[in-house]
């Protein structure tokens, strides 16, 4: 596992990379990839993120991209899913693979709404994942941030020679050798390993930057530091301190206003089509007032045809452009019904 790590750039917050080279590995049980929560999927990304899942997954808590990927696909689909929490507890991990990731999550914003929590830690390529997130969510104590990427080569040359161990290899290309942790690491090998790390900490700065209206010079200025709770906030890299049961409620709130303004939205339609019929249009804002259900307004309807004597036909002017009258009286429609 810690040969993974090592001569390739990875978005993971420094301090979380030294603790898990000294890590002892054990078996843990495997959990669901995602739950469902009044109308909330909620997907667990937690642990050292790899871009698929091997069998150390089983050894310590890790998440693949691919594994993040088909639950948020599953959740899409699933028409009793009315949005999507990402719980994110996670030093961040492999570059391979995250920033397809990164950008499908902000793509499906646009089918369901996706928020995402540090719960309790979102760095580096946790938080990239994170900034895709139509909204994000800190608790007090919770870290977010460590926008930077680093590259470890292990020299172990001078621990082989005190061992009386000497490595020979045959290569072709001058090149090929040039990340051995049997040799000091060369100066072009040096040279091209921070080209890489400069060309990904570019793409890392602008998908941020992207995701969260952030500019990249704000971005940058963060020089991949830490921060927690109110201060992440500040500069705009997370929107709401919130618990998780703080986060839940307002989510499912907003789920239920969705599906009330839906609602009402119907049964407005089902009432504007039953006045234009009666030839009664200008019956539509009164009855909305009034809160009548279409059960209601048929009644009100018969009512008024019944005492009239002839058929008549009246022309009105049409008013200046204003927003969707239906969108709009279904939005005071759920406002008014909530307050009573």
């Amino acid at each position: 596992m810690i040969q993974k790590l090592l001569n390739k750039p990875l978005m993971i917050a420094p301090q979380s990379l030294e603790t898990i080279a000294g890590i002892e590995w054990f078996a843990t049980d495997e959990k669901e990839i995602s739950v469902k929560y009044d109308g909330v999927a909620i997907i667990p990304i937690h642990g050292l993120l790899t871009k698929s899942a091997s069998f150390f997954s089983s050894f310590f808590e890790m998440t693949s991209y691919e594994d993040i990927g088909d639950a948020v696909g599953v959740a899409l689909e699933d028409p009793e899913v009315k949005s999507i929490l990402l719980d994110i507890d996670s030093p961040g991990g492999e570059v391979s693979g995250l920033f397809d990731l990164v950008d499908f999550i902000y793509g499906s914003r646009e089918t369901k709404p996706i928020y995402a929590i540090a719960n309790d830690h979102a760095f580096s390529a946790a938080y990239a994942i994170a900034s895709a997130a139509s909204k994000i969510f800190v608790n007090r104590t919770s870290g977010v941030g460590s926008i930077g990427v680093i590259a470890t080569h292990l020299d172990i040359s001078e621990f082989d020679k005190k061992e009386g161990i000497k490595y020979t290899t045959i290569f072709a290309g001058d090149r090929k050798n040039d990340l051995s942790p049997h040799e000091p690491l060369s100066e072009n090998a040096t040279a091209d390993l921070q080209k890489e790390v400069d060309r990904l900490y570019k793409m890392f700065v602008e998908t941020v930057s992207k995701n969260r209206n952030i500019s990249s010079a704000q971005i940058k200025a963060t020089q991949a530091a830490l921060y927690f709770g109110a201060d992440a906030l500040s500069l705009g890299l997370a929107d709401e301190v919130a618990n998780f049961n703080k986060c839940l409620s307002v989510i499912t709130g907003g789920n239920q206003m969705t599906e009330d303004i839906d609602l009402y939205k119907a049964e407005i339609l089902e009432i504007s089509k039953l006045c234009k019929l009666a030839h009664a249009e200008n019956k539509l804002a009164e009855f909305i007032e009034q809160n009548l259900s279409p059960d209601q307004v048929k009644e009100k309807l018969l009512a008024i045809a019944s005492t009239q004597n002839e058929i008549t036909s009246t022309v009105y002017h049409k008013e200046a452009a204003q927003e969707n009258p239906v969108i709009a009286s279904a939005k005071a429609r759920s406002t008014s019904k909530k307050g009573e």
